[in-house]
């Protein structure tokens, strides 16, 4: 097995925002002691999350109130306050919902024993196509990390080291196969994090570039830049090993 991403580079990393994995997180868990939630609490968790969502997206997280939620939503505060203990663990449910789903699209089952170049090809893109569908909440992430909790801020770490970690462990082998051409690999890593992560800051959904179009030239120009050749992938993709179940609010 080739060694994995040292974490000392993959500190220096940006974390990325946070899928094409659909699903990949259902609703956080309810607090502890509460009963379990019938699919109508769910649905409404989910429009609190949405409503929220679109807010913090608009007007930020301080510019945001559980005010403005409310009256969104047409309820009264103890509505929100019975799923939720605040607005932190609001954008933190989303934040976390979209890191998850973007972070884990370099993760296989332990049987896949498909060459790294084919694996690596399919990761890209689901993390590409993560990043597009997850926008706002991945733009969230970003904007808000002044306002995460230290504790949270370092679960968000490990799931980007990890990421990092993967990536790099699948080029490093990749390229020992004769199948990718880069020189070095945390520089690669770096530029290829900055390429997506980054995204934030000039996607725009209602842009020139259908969503499936973006996703497309821009998983390219990752191939691009590690030598990879579209035609020697296979196109049979593999479901994802999700290693990083739903997180409790601490």
């Amino acid at each position: 097995m080739p060694d994995p991403l040292p974490r000392h580079i993959a500190n220096q990393l940006p974390p990325l925002p946070m899928p094409a994995i659909r699903n990949a997180v259902k609703a956080a868990p309810l607090a502890a002691g509460r009963p379990a939630e019938t699919q109508a609490c769910i649905d409404k968790r989910e429009r609190i999350l949405a409503v929220a969502e679109d807010l913090f997206y608009r007007h930020g997280f301080a510019g945001t109130t559980v005010d403005m939620i409310c009256a969104e939503l047409g309820v009264t505060k103890p509505y929100v306050y019975y799923y939720f203990q605040d607005k932190h663990e609001i954008v933190e449910t989303i934040a976390w919902r979209a890191s998850v789903a973007c972070l884990s699209t370099m993760k296989f089952p332990a049987d896949d024993e498909r060459p790294a170049h084919v694996k690596l090809a399919e990761g890209l893109q689901r993390w590409v196509a993560a990043c597009v569908e997850h926008f706002r909440g991945s733009t969230l992430a970003f904007r808000v990390t002044a306002s995460l909790r230290p504790e949270f801020r370092a679960e968000l770490r490990t799931l980007a080291n990890d990421f990092y970690a993967d990536l790099g462990a699948l080029m490093e082998e990749g390229r020992r196969q004769g199948t990718l051409s880069f020189e070095d690999t945390s520089v690669t890593v770096m530029s290829m994090g900055g390429v997506v992560g980054f995204m934030y800051t000039w996607y725009r959904p209602d842009g020139r570039l259908p969503p499936d179009d973006l996703v497309k030239r821009l998983t390219a120009t990752l191939f691009k830049m590690i030598g990879l050749r579209p035609s020697s992938v296979s196109p049979k993709p593999r479901t994802p090993a999700r290693n990083h179940p739903p997180r409790t609010r601490k």
